[in-house]
């Protein structure tokens, strides 16, 4: 499933994710449920049979597909451009921008160095120094960078590199916006704002966002060194030129030779007379109180194949090899999307959901529902069964952490009843926070289960009126290192515990307080769910 995602999909995956919670605000879970189980019959399924044997990421793939189609033909919509499609904009422009701006850069830089009056030869140093030494300098210090970073386990986005690069991408996104926004309408432009901003706090689409900067460093490298390149052979081809060498450093015309034999070893072998020979070399020393009388044409034209060869071997072919080092390292961490996050595990769930209840009858999920997608807004409004919270697990067991004070008060089977009974396979809790008791030993036997075991994933029960604290964003992150990254972890929050029972609605302001807290700790796996709609 190579090159199934693209950063475009992603930022337009963001933004249908905007509009379905304001969609659920307003309609409720109903409609969001009846229409994912509508794109999935009537459009998925047929294509690629059963959710349970669809990859995730496939799966939402599709979905998106049909979601880009749905919305555009939309009356709302018609002729909006779509923040992916932004995106892909954007990145052609400043593809075109930066190899434009480096063949330039390189032809200006080659052009003032080749000016040859006929008086005196230009200087070669001068030319490799600016031309090719300078870029091996540039390359030296990102490869140290890359050492360092991966020495000291520093990740790519918390590095100053990204950040500059990050804030110059979101700045090119803010001003494509506002040239297109006059096209807009105005919730077309507060939605694409909106998004921008979730683009840049989003954690899974920031971590990407340095590939394609890195790429366009190389793009403008590139045509740097093709900007040279193509200026030296104009002015040799067009025009008489002359090269020749001078040090004060008292070098003699044989180290001269030694070091230009070692400087043209990757492609002497390929073109042999590509560099000068030693008497050449000879030939072409300049010393200022002699002149150039005694200076052969010969000796002089022979430096200009090596300064060429020098320039694509040493400038050229490592951008090359770093474009093709950027598209890879892109393409692996596209690849690497997990899409386990609980922003998505609604979808998948929405669409694999067992029936859909309408007005009273029951469509079992076998009956293929032939109501075309564009008719969404003519269908009956529907009312959803009771989904399950989590998503189906994939056999391995969920741990639910229960505080000390409501453990007495938890009864399990009321817990797993509310959870749903698909959701989980096996349930076991962890009693925490008992006084005198460390937080190493409330995790040991989660810590125990990992190793032996792979996690469906980690419920943690709160009361949803008690303030979320700074301990307990530490207590997640805890869990988090014992778990790993893409084991899901849910906080499954109640109201205030009643004299029947401790599982009682949320408040909607507790909740909203709850989900700004969990949102900030930046976890694309972690969650906040009311146990009890409110």
């Amino acid at each position: 499933m190579k090159n199934l995602w693209n950063i475009a999909d992603l930022i337009d995956l963001h933004l249908f994710f905007q509009i379905d919670e304001e969609l659920r605000q307003q309609k409720g879970e109903a409609a969001l449920a009846k229409r994912d189980r509508i794109i999935y019959l009537a459009k998925i399924e047929p294509q690629l049979g059963k959710a349970d044997d669809i990859p995730p990421r496939l799966l939402v793939r599709k979905w998106l597909s049909m979601r880009r189609l749905q919305f555009l033909q939309e009356k709302d919509h018609k002729g909006m451009v779509l923040p992916g499609a932004v995106w892909r904009e954007m990145v052609a422009i400043c593809r075109v921008l930066f190899f434009l701006g480096g063949l330039l850069t390189g032809v200006a830089l080659a052009g003032s160095l080749l000016i040859y009056a006929g008086s005196v030869p230009l200087n070669v140093s001068l030319y490799f120094g600016l031309c090719v030494l300078s870029q091996l300098f540039f390359l030296g210090l990102q490869a140290l960078f890359l050492i360092y970073r991966r020495f000291r386990r520093i990740p790519m986005e918390s590095t100053v590199l990204y950040v500059l690069i990050g804030r110059l991408l979101v700045r090119g996104l803010d001003g494509l916006r506002r040239r297109l926004q006059r096209k807009m309408s105005g919730r077309q432009r507060l939605d694409l704002a909106a998004l921008i901003g979730g683009v840049h706090h989003h954690r899974e689409l920031a971590a990407l966002f340095i590939w394609p900067a890195f790429m366009l460093v190389q793009l403008g490298g590139i045509g740097f060194n093709l900007g040279v390149f193509g200026a030296t052979l104009a002015k040799v081809a067009f025009a008489d030129i002359a090269f020749g060498w001078q040090s004060s450093l008292q070098l003699s015309a044989e180290t001269v030779a030694r070091l230009v034999q070692w400087i043209a070893l990757p492609w002497s072998w390929v073109v042999p007379h590509a560099y000068p020979s030693l008497e050449q070399i000879k030939g072409s020393q300049m010393v200022l109180k002699e002149g150039m009388a005694h200076l052969v044409t010969s000796d002089l034209i022979s430096w200009w194949p090596f300064l060429c060869s020098a320039v694509v071997v040493y400038g050229l072919l490592p951008r090359l090899a770093l474009l093709g080092l950027g598209m890879w390292q892109q393409s692996r961490a596209l690849d690497r999307l997990h899409f386990a996050t609980f922003g998505i595990r609604p979808l998948l769930r929405r669409m694999a959901a067992a029936r859909i209840d309408t007005n009273g009858i029951t469509v079992l999920s076998e009956t293929p529902l032939a109501t075309p997608i564009p008719d969404f807004a003519a269908a009956v409004e529907s009312v959803a069964t009771r989904q399950e919270i989590l998503p189906s697990s994939g056999g391995g067991p969920w741990f639910a952490l229960i505080p000390d004070e409501l453990y007495e008060d938890c009864p399990l089977p009321e817990l797993i009843d509310l959870l749903g009974s698909g959701s989980v396979s096996s349930i076991e809790t962890i009693r925490y926070g008992t006084p005198g008791i460390l937080e190493a030993e409330c995790l040991a036997s989660l810590i125990n289960a990992t190793g032996t075991t792979v996690l469906s994933g980690v419920l943690l029960l709160q009361d949803a009126w008690q303030p979320p604290l700074q301990e307990m964003g530490s207590f997640l992150q805890s869990i988090r290192r014992v778990v790993g990254e893409t084991v899901p972890i849910a906080v499954l929050l109640i109201g205030k515990p009643s004299s029947q029972t401790i599982f009682t609605p949320v408040n909607p302001e507790h909740l909203r307080i709850w989900e700004l807290k969990i949102r900030a700790i930046g976890d694309p796996c972690l969650d906040v769910i009311p146990l009890m709609q409110p």
